[in-house]
């Protein structure tokens, strides 16, 4: 059942509602007004999935592979919504937040009990989306982050690609920047040099 919408932007709408699993976000991407060049930017050169020109059928594409991705993050430990379904262009997921009102997202957040433990607990994640599920965000920042029952969780997944993509490092590089610059500009929190913390990871995945 559906409860009520939680988020109406250009690309997607998502909903709160309910289901066996409990509290559930449905996220339906807009066909109409989709950003057809972006989406193909970020699966131009993932080897899971084959470009399509037909906006229809992309949109789809585009919730397949944030479920995917999803699930991959899931599995390997990362704070992410639990992935339930897809059908089409309509993704069910987790919800984060308590009684259809959604958590805030980090760029909301004005004090956190530790900053510090939570810069570590994001950057671990990075390492653990990079190593593990073996995927870059792509776009993670203070917007793409939410905070609730005391930790982070990573949202908005549709853009990430696999370490193998040509643009992975590139993308790696900002997430990290952003996310370390964000808990400086905010908390006032010294993070790891963001360029040597991007290259000792590279050189980790290199070595398995």
């Amino acid at each position: 059942d559906i409860t009520w919408i939680v988020s109406a932007g250009k690309e997607a709408v998502v909903m709160a509602g309910t289901g066996p699993e409990g509290d559930v976000a449905v996220k339906v991407y807009k066909i109409a007004t989709a950003n057809f060049r972006k989406y193909l930017d970020y699966i131009v050169g993932d080897y899971r999935f084959v470009p399509v020109r037909d906006r229809d059928r992309l949109i789809r594409l585009w919730a397949k592979k944030e479920y995917r991705n999803l699930l991959r993050l899931y599995e390997a430990g990362v704070s992410v919504p639990k992935p339930i379904a897809v059908v089409g262009n309509v993704l069910v997921m987790q919800f984060i937040g308590d009684e259809g009102f959604p958590a805030p997202l980090l760029k909301e957040v004005r004090e956190l009990p530790d900053p510090s433990s939570t810069l570590d607990a994001i950057l671990a994640d990075v390492r653990r989306t990079y190593l593990d599920a073996e995927l870059v965000h792509g776009d993670l920042s203070e917007y793409n982050i939410m905070y609730w029952r005391e930790r982070h969780w990573v949202i908005d997944v549709s853009q990430a690609v696999v370490t193998l993509h040509p643009m992975a490092e590139a993308y790696l590089r900002r997430d990290v920047e952003r996310v370390i610059r964000f808990f400086s500009t905010r908390f006032g929190v010294r993070g790891p040099d963001p360029w040597s913390f991007v290259d000792e990871l590279i050189r980790e995945g290199e070595a398995r």
